[in-house]
């Protein structure tokens, strides 16, 4: 039955860097999909993991749609923080926090209850919803209702790495995935547990940033005021560069204001109060409500390294580092915030290095830091409410659930999905399903019945529905 399938599935270790795991997952999934009558096979591409494609074509269908999933998961971590064997699925009645205890699958009754939730990395990001597309499928031929577009299915095998392939994978195999609309099979649903439509995701870069003092640690009474400090020049920079409300203060680092439209989508979209309460904050950094907040680009000050661990040291160290990562919005380019960020740094009277300093750099130049760029980063992609597959979609989303649907302009997190616009001209929506406290990305991901089954019902209304009147 199903859960057998995304047991199985789940059952197959998925690193993102193990090429003969990506591989063995591949193999399953065209498995998969060729037992629903979609024709698959996997997508190679030079240098970069296997991919795979499905589709079924579709008598008389005048549109296609196509679903994205990945399949390969991020690192387990540290398995002694896993209540079970992250890559053996264990069912449990309930949240282990809350005292959840395992059910053996022998022992187990279908159809499952509501509060079950199986635990297994993978569960929620992708597994889960691969396995609830093919559950639409199957529901909808079961019941004789026929699909209402073409459908073609894309899994990728990289998302977790960054998906660094993506933009060559979709040129080198651009015929077998054109299509009118992609449904993204990725991320949670609304923390409220209402189903959610997402339009978009912010871009992002991270960076480190150095500053330089004395070519070794000083004594702090016999240097102070002589040697620079590195640790409160690295302060002031950062205070440089952001405002108290958070916003950016480094010039040409901005971004067109957000529409009226995504501002209205935004007001409804998300929980301000509960996002705020369950992070344990008193009031937004912006001030503005969580919607109106992340449709602003964000630099994140996210580690800072001066003076070591441990007790305080009387002295003046050589260097103090801090990491960075900034959230870009619509209309920011990578390339452009890169240049502002350094233009900005050197405009504060700094020689920007690409190494560690010489002795004659240090003796030559009273100011030295550098930067370090970490991976390329990548921009953010959105979808406008107006365009025609969207707005059916919306429709649809709006008609399955009863108007309980919200629909986000952006997330406030990042997803490597630019290219599609880029190098496809395809639109695109997310549409969630998983519950949003299955602890993606972390030990003891899971995945709960109530969201699985609701996810099967909303993907089989998209499916029988969205590719007609537009």
């Amino acid at each position: 039955g199903l859960v057998a399938e995304l047991r199985g599935l789940l059952a197959l270790p998925n690193v993102a860097t193990n090429e003969a795991d990506i591989r063995g997952n591949a193999a399953r999934l065209v498995k998969l999909l060729e037992q629903r009558g979609i024709a698959a096979r996997m997508l190679e591409t030079p240098g970069a993991p296997v991919a795979v494609f499905g589709e079924r074509k579709v008598k008389g269908a005048k549109r296609t749609l196509l679903f994205y999933a990945h399949f390969d998961g991020q690192p387990v971590g540290p398995e002694a923080a896993w209540k079970s064997r992250p890559f053996e699925p264990v069912l449990r009645d309930g949240r282990w926090e809350d005292g959840g205890k395992v059910v053996p699958w022998a022992e187990a009754s279908f159809p499952l209850p509501d509060e079950a939730r199986i635990y297994a990395r993978s569960a929620s990001d992708d597994k889960g919803p691969i396995v609830a597309l093919l559950a639409a499928v199957d529901a909808l031929d079961a019941a004789k209702i026929p699909l209402s577009a073409n459908l073609k299915v894309f899994l990728e095998g990289e998302e977790e790495a960054g998906s660094p392939h993506l933009a060559a994978t979709l040129a080198a195999h651009r015929e077998a995935l054109a299509s009118d609309l992609w449904l993204f099979g990725d991320g949670p649903i609304d923390p409220r547990g209402l189903p959610r439509i997402v339009l978009g995701a912010r871009g992002v870069m991270a960076f480190r940033l150095t500053t330089y003092g004395p070519a070794t640690s000083l004594h702090s009474g016999h240097y102070g005021n002589v040697a620079p400090n590195p640790g409160a020049r690295l302060a002031s920079l950062i205070a440089s560069m952001r405002k108290e409300d958070g916003s950016i203060a480094i010039e040409g680092l901005d971004a067109p204001p957000p529409s009226e439209a995504a501002l209205k989508l935004a007001r409804t979209a998300f929980d301000t109060a509960g996002m705020l309460a369950s992070a344990g904050v008193g009031a937004s950094e912006s001030g503005l409500d969580y919607g109106a907040s992340i449709l602003r680009p964000a630099l994140n000050v996210t580690q800072l390294l001066y003076g070591g661990a441990g007790a305080q040291r009387n002295a003046i160290d050589a260097e103090a580092a801090a990491g960075f990562d900034l959230r870009l919005v619509p209309g920011m380019r990578v390339d452009a915030a890169k240049a502002a960020i350094a233009a900005h740094v050197r405009k504060q009277g700094y020689v920007l290095l690409d190494a560690p300093p010489t002795a004659e750099q240090r003796r030559a130049n009273p100011k030295l830091a550098r930067l370090e760029w970490d991976g390329e980063g990548y921009p953010a992609a959105v979808s406008s409410p107006e365009d025609l597959g969207v707005a059916r979609a919306i429709e649809v989303a709006r008609e399955a659930t009863g108007g309980a649907v919200r629909i986000a302009p952006l997330l406030g997190g990042s997803l490597p999905i630019a290219p599609i616009g880029e190098v496809l001209k395809t639109p695109f929506v997310i549409v969630p399903i998983v519950n949003a406290d299955n602890s993606q990305h972390a030990p003891n991901e899971n995945l709960r019945m109530k969201e699985f089954r609701a996810g099967i019902a909303f993907y089989a209304a998209l499916l029988a529905e969205a590719g007609k009147g537009w």
